[in-house]
């Protein structure tokens, strides 16, 4: 499950530094949007006039993506952006306490307040994440498969694992690796430009704007 696409999306949350996913929030939007598309890449899932219907392929294998698709199965038909939205912060959870079982992540401190985290048991496992999306930003198109492409696509638009001087810096070449990504990335743009809305509007608000 190390290898399963919102795995390696959640290790590139995390701090470089080896320590645990920073900016909670994004990082669950990119876990989720991580999953949806693995299981589009997959075959478990397929767009049908802009929703997400479950095909007729046989189970992953892989625990939280067979436990996404079965409810997906229940709330389908459903569009990308409710897909995205909907139990995400379930899936970041659902995916530590997996990741945590199989011994790749462990308790530590936070530099803040020195409460309780989940780090990366190896942060060599960090480093790997990072290594891959620079491959696929700077590698020969034809060596860049449809996961990687996909998954550099996603932490540009979800701002976890990718700064925004990133994205610009590397703006050129996402517009071809989003060819790969499917129909989770414009719903995923969707649900930060959303979240940044809402955001601003409680602002201006509470300033009396």
């Amino acid at each position: 499950m190390s290898d399963s696409l919102p795995a390696r999306a959640y290790f590139l949350a995390c701090d470089p530094d080896g320590g645990p996913v920073s900016r909670r929030s994004n990082a669950a939007l990119l876990v989720r949007a991580a999953a949806v598309t693995d299981l589009v890449l997959r075959g478990n899932l397929r767009d049908q006039r802009g929703h997400a219907e479950p095909t007729a392929a046989a189970p992953t294998g892989d625990l939280l993506l067979d436990d996404l698709l079965a409810d997906l199965r229940t709330h389908s038909p459903a569009s990308w952006r409710a897909l995205l939205r909907r139990g995400r912060n379930d899936t970041l959870q659902s995916l530590e306490t997996q990741l945590s079982a199989a011994g790749l992540l462990e308790e530590g401190s936070s530099s803040i307040l020195h409460r309780k985290v989940l780090v990366p048991a190896d942060p060599a496992r960090v480093r790997d994440a990072h290594a891959q999306l620079d491959h696929a930003l700077t590698a020969p198109p034809s060596e860049v498969d449809a996961s990687a492409a996909a998954l550099a696509s996603l932490a540009a638009a979800s701002g976890a694992g990718m700064s925004r001087s990133d994205a610009r810096r590397h703006a050129d070449r996402l517009k071809e690796l989003e060819k790969l990504a499917g129909p989770v990335l414009p719903a995923l743009r969707k649900a930060v430009a959303g979240r940044r809305a809402a955001r601003i509007a409680a602002f201006s608000g509470g300033s009396g704007g």
